[in-house]
């Protein structure tokens, strides 16, 4: 048997080795991300977990800050930090310059909303 579609949905979250981080709307929306807003990734028993830390009135570039993909369209988001990425590729034991990954349902803790990268099958 020939499957003519491999992935019928699109992924949550993409890393590149280059740093870049594409968010779909569906996370953006999970963690309360707005432009100007940071990622970070937690480890904890194993998993992965992403969560937003929310810069007010923040002056500069940060880390891992995020920025509209489509100016006026979407709220589709992206970001670049290449240590991130290259942190989470690695300890994942990914070769490839690209993975993308969905998400699983998200939780608070300590008034902190996480949402984990379900890291078991890239695709």
């Amino acid at each position: 048997m020939i499957k003519l579609l491999e992935h019928t949905r699109r992924p949550d979250i993409t890393f590149c080795r280059n740093g870049r981080i594409y968010i779909t709307a569906r996370v953006a929306r999970l963690l309360s991300l707005r432009p100007g807003d940071a990622l970070n990734i937690a480890v904890s028993n194993g998993e992965y977990l992403l969560h937003a830390i929310h810069l007010h009135n923040a002056i500069g570039r940060h880390e891992a800050q995020c920025f509209p993909t489509k100016k006026g369209r979407g709220n589709n988001l992206s970001a670049n930090s290449v240590r991130l990425c290259r942190a989470l590729l690695n300890s994942v034991g990914v070769t490839a310059d690209r993975a993308s990954y969905m998400i699983g349902e998200a939780f608070v803790q300590d008034s902190v909303t996480y949402v984990p990268i379900i890291t078991l099958h890239p695709l």
